[in-house]
C-alpha cells in the first residue's frame, strides 16, 4: 500500500482488502501490510529516511491505513522500495530487511501457536 496515497484509494479496493484480511483472519493467518513510498508522503523521510519511525505524517498514514483495512499498527511496515536507485542503500536495506523479519516472526509465532505441541521448537 502506497503511502502517499493511501487516502485516496477507492472504496472497491479498501473493501476488497477488507475482507481479504477477515478472510485470513477467519483461517488464523496472520497479516501485515508492507507501505511503500514513505518519503513522497513525508519531505522529512524524503531528506533522512532514518526518520521514518519518527515522521509524523507516516505515523498518521500507518494509522489511515489500520482503520481503512483492520490490521494492527504493530503489523504495518513503511519501506522504501529500489526503483531509479543505482546504488544499494544501507537504510533502505534495513528497513526492507526488518520488515522481512518481523513478518518472518509474526508468521512463526502464528505456526507455533497452531502446533499441536507449542512446546516444540521444531516448528
Amino acid at each position: 500500500m502506497a503511502a502517499n496515497s493511501v487516502k485516496q484509494m477507492s472504496l472497491e479496493v479498501i473493501t476488497k482488502m477488507r475482507r481479504i484480511r477477515e478472510a485470513a483472519a477467519t483461517l488464523d493467518i496472520p497479516q501485515a501490510i508492507i507501505m511503500t513510498k514513505p518519503d513522497l508522503a513525508c519531505p522529512l523521510v524524503h531528506d533522512d529516511l532514518r526518520k521514518i519511525y519518527t515522521s509524523k505524517k507516516i505515523k498518521e498514514k500507518m494509522e489511515v491505513c489500520k482503520n481503512l483495512v483492520g490490521v494492527p499498527m504493530n503489523h504495518i511496515f513503511p519501506v522504501k522500495n529500489y526503483h531509479e536507485e543505482i546504488d544499494t542503500d544501507d537504510d533502505m536495506d534495513a528497513l526492507i530487511l526488518k520488515a522481512l523479519d518481523q513478518i518472518v516472526n509474526i508468521a512463526y509465532d502464528a505456526l507455533k501457536n497452531k502446533a499441536p505441541n507449542s512446546h516444540d521448537e521444531s516448528v
